[in-house]
């Protein structure tokens, strides 16, 4: 799964190259490259948005497999709730940001957000 500040971090740095003074040859090449890293990056969020449109509504045996498998399970760090989602979409052959959403939407966010899950641990202390 890609960084979700990686859009802003490719345009932070074109603008760095761009203002900053080295030689020209350099500057173009890095200008090329990062512009096309920016483009790349969009091509491919139309591409993952594309496809969870098309894969339209959740069938019944989607949504039991779903629970199942989240049930219970409350997310211990980004990189858990990252893995439970991307192997429920590998299983379940949907966008891994639709699957995040389904769950979340079923009331078990705490499983695929770790958001969820750190807003949840001070209320289990008390």
């Amino acid at each position: 799964m890609r960084h979700p500040h990686r859009s802003a971090a490719l345009h932070a740095a074109l603008r760095f190259v761009i203002t900053n003074e080295m030689p020209s040859e350099h500057k173009a090449t890095l200008i090329d490259v990062l512009t096309q890293a920016i483009r790349d990056e969009e091509a491919a969020k139309l591409r993952r948005e594309a496809v969870a449109r098309s894969q339209g509504e959740w069938q019944e045996p989607e949504i039991v497999q779903l629970k199942a498998f989240l049930h219970g399970r409350t997310a211990t760090s980004w990189q858990h709730a990252d893995e439970c989602v991307m192997q429920l979409a590998t299983q379940l052959h949907r966008d891994p940001a639709s699957v995040r959403c389904k769950a979340t939407e079923l009331g078990l966010g705490t499983a695929v957000d770790y958001r969820f899950a750190r807003q949840l641990k001070p209320s289990r202390e008390e």
